[in-house]
């Protein structure tokens, strides 16, 4: 009796064959690249989108850091995207967006603002407690003195001068964030300080020296005092007056030669 002879072919084999497991360091490298590519499609989709600022409609890497921010602080990727501003190259946060966040945490009890006088206040300090340990966490106080002096109240449209007091609790709101919960923030300024800290980028490119010389302008005329000289015009003989017809005939007649 012949053996039977099995009618599968190489290609079914492999396909039925279990696939191997990968090792460690290439199922990391794996789970990477699949949740790279998830980021990506999720970038894109932001960038297309009319809902998120300027900063970030068409500009699929500014979304793509977006979410990664997202993902460190546990945050919708759409709220962080309206939140954070992109100023002179940093990225910052709203000031409302950095204290709901606290507030949000459960880790702390909400912030409460202390001002020196609140019908015209010239300081602030925020604290709060930490639940865990029950302590009360008192963050920097901020006044209008440090304001002048660090020239954050000195700029052209400056809201320290107009609206003192919800500057001073912004401002008070983020020295408390980077003193006792800096892994929320991740660090980041609001965006009222990186405009009164940061100075706008310079360009630092050096020139061309074979690059042909920028025309100078030509110097403005200078005014030449001159006196002005009138010529003396020849006094013209005035017309002589015509005679009447008659006179004249009777003058021609006079004057004729009589034969």
């Amino acid at each position: 009796m012949e053996p039977q002879t099995s009618s599968t072919t190489p290609q079914e084999t492999q396909q039925i064959a279990p696939a191997q497991p990968l090792s460690g360091e290439l199922a990391i490298v794996a789970a990477e690249t699949q949740a790279f590519e998830l980021a990506q499609r999720q970038a894109k989709m932001l960038a297309n989108s009319s809902l998120v600022p300027r900063d970030f409609q068409g500009n699929v890497a500014n979304c793509a850091i977006a979410i990664n921010v997202a993902k460190r602080t546990r945050l919708d990727p759409l709220m962080v995207c309206q939140n954070l501003a992109i100023i002179h190259g940093r990225p910052s946060w709203s000031a409302t967006a950095l204290i709901g966040m606290v507030n949000s945490c459960g880790r702390y009890t909400p912030l409460r603002f202390v001002f020196d006088d609140e019908d015209n206040p010239t300081s602030c300090y925020a604290v709060a407690t930490d639940k865990e340990s029950g302590q009360e966490l008192k963050g920097e106080k901020i006044t209008l003195e440090m304001a002048k002096k660090e020239g954050w109240s000195t700029k052209n449209g400056s809201k320290w001068l107009t609206m003192p007091g919800q500057m001073l609790r912004y401002r008070a709101a983020s020295f408390w964030s980077r003193a006792y919960a800096s892994d929320l923030s991740l660090g980041f300024y609001t965006q009222d300080e990186v405009r009164d800290f940061a100075e706008p980028p310079r360009n630092i490119t050096p020139k061309n020296p074979f690059a042909a010389p920028e025309p100078q302008p030509e110097p403005d005329p200078q005014p030449i005092d001159a006196e002005v000289v009138v010529e003396a015009q020849p006094q013209q003989e005035a017309p002589k007056k015509r005679k009447p017809m008659a006179a004249a005939f009777d003058e021609l007649i006079e004057t004729a030669e009589v034969p």
